[in-house]
């Protein structure tokens, strides 16, 4: 199956070149958000760069996001390599931009530019190697959905899975929504030009579950031995609590990219169970985290002991929230811990593996999910500890942590 396009501004006929029979059926689904999960040479990236160009040969407006510029580079060369072909196209590599004679556009950009995807509107958003861009949702929803609103626009999510992380969350997305969103699931061999015999050897040489993921798109757990999604579930509703905490874990250096300062409150049910009621998550300037803290724990109320380690730049923020005159009446107590994050972890693993943790449904459960069952091998580990400080001070992990403050608190 080729690409055929009737451009009218000029009127030119084009063809792009040819399509496998799994690309093809892909290109034939009328669903507007498409999501590819595939494994390593499907033709993923070939199938994104030719929808693209066609798009932009019918006057479209079209954005190539990678998770880096680096990444975004291997579509980009694709790309100019197919359009240098074309005389009615205009190519500016300083800028990664396509601009065809009928008014059509694309451009490659990269996600991890603060910012860089507002602006322009999109007729289609391809992100490439969806599973790898980093901050997903709030790109998505801030900065790429926004732009198809005036166009409504398409997308394509084509990526190889990494684990059960945001990808995963797009991949399901049909379920709620047929018909608007679409996904498929193809393994390297569903490309008639790959060598089953060099897959086959790849298979008989890899670790079971990164052949399933790397070769057959298969969403797999790789990282993390300690939590299983499983071990969670997410409820509506919760019972009288018996006591509840929240813990902030700061950023060691507030105001960096990097780092996020984070708060999550557990309440312990008169059922027996734990309850992880909410995630408090950002990157904020030292003042702006004390305002959160602050207008965090008010909301809270005096049920819920708010609590912070108390080493380094962190004993500081307690320091200032113990003079607010404010939060005179919140219970707010300083932690010191003696132990690895690890251990302090295994504080509450066993409760969770008996099924005694339920999260209250909420945005934050995915990013939550993500990063707890990812650890200790996950990029980031500000909601583990945020978690275990708040089992840590609601009473459940005592042996984890010492406490500063009352004596009566380390019996």
């Amino acid at each position: 199956m080729a690409i055929a396009i009737d451009m009218r501004k000029p009127a030119i006929s084009v063809t792009l070149p040819p399509l496998h029979r799994a690309q093809a059926e892909i290109v034939a689904s009328p669903a507007r958000f498409k999501v590819i999960s595939c494994g390593r040479r499907f033709g993923k990236t070939r199938l994104a760069v030719l929808v693209s160009i066609a798009e932009m040969l019918q006057g479209g407006s079209v954005m190539w996001v990678a998770p880096s510029f680096d990444k975004a580079m291997i579509g980009w060369r694709l790309i100019e390599e197919i359009t240098r072909q074309m005389p009615f196209c205009s190519i500016h590599r300083a800028e990664r931009r396509i601009t065809a004679s009928n008014g059509g556009w694309l451009g490659a950009y990269s996600a991890d530019s603060e910012g860089g995807l507002r602006g322009e509107g999109a007729s289609l958003v391809v992100v490439d190697e969806a599973a790898y861009v980093r901050d997903f949702d709030e790109i998505w929803k801030q900065e790429l959905r926004p732009a198809l609103t005036d166009r409504k626009g398409r997308a394509m999510f084509i990526s190889t899975p990494r684990g059960f992380n945001h990808f995963y969350d797009l991949f399901i997305q049909e379920r709620s929504a047929p018909g608007e969103w679409q996904s498929w699931q193809y393994p390297t061999s569903a490309n008639p030009y790959m060598d089953e015999a060099e897959i086959e050897a790849a298979r008989k040489e890899l670790p079971d579950l990164y052949f399933r993921q790397e070769y057959l798109g298969e969403f797999v757990q790789l990282a993390g031995a300690m939590f299983r999604r499983e071990y969670f579930q997410i409820v509506d509703s919760y019972p009288e609590f018996v006591a509840q905490a929240r813990h902030w874990d700061l950023a060691a250096s507030t105001g960096t990219k990097s780092d996020y300062s984070c708060g999550v409150r557990v309440g312990l049910g008169t059922d027996g169970n734990a309850y992880i009621l909410d995630c408090v998550r950002g990157r904020w300037e030292w003042p702006a985290l004390v305002r959160i803290i602050a207008q965090t724990a008010l909301a809270d109320g005096l049920g819920v002991v708010q609590s912070v380690e108390t080493t380094g730049t962190q004993k500081g923020m307690l320091d200032l929230l113990l003079a607010e005159p404010s939060l005179a009446a919140i219970p707010f107590r300083g932690i010191r811990p003696v132990t690895d994050k690890i251990t302090r972890a295994n504080g509450w693993l066993a409760r969770a593996e008996q099924g005694g943790i339920k999260l209250l449904r909420g945005e934050w459960n995915s990013a939550w999910l993500d990063e707890i069952c990812a650890f200790p091998e996950s990029e980031h580990d500000d909601q583990v500890d945020a978690t275990s400080g708040a089992f840590a001070t609601i009473g459940q992990s005592r042996s984890v942590f010492v406490w500063y403050g009352d004596e009566d608190t380390n019996d």
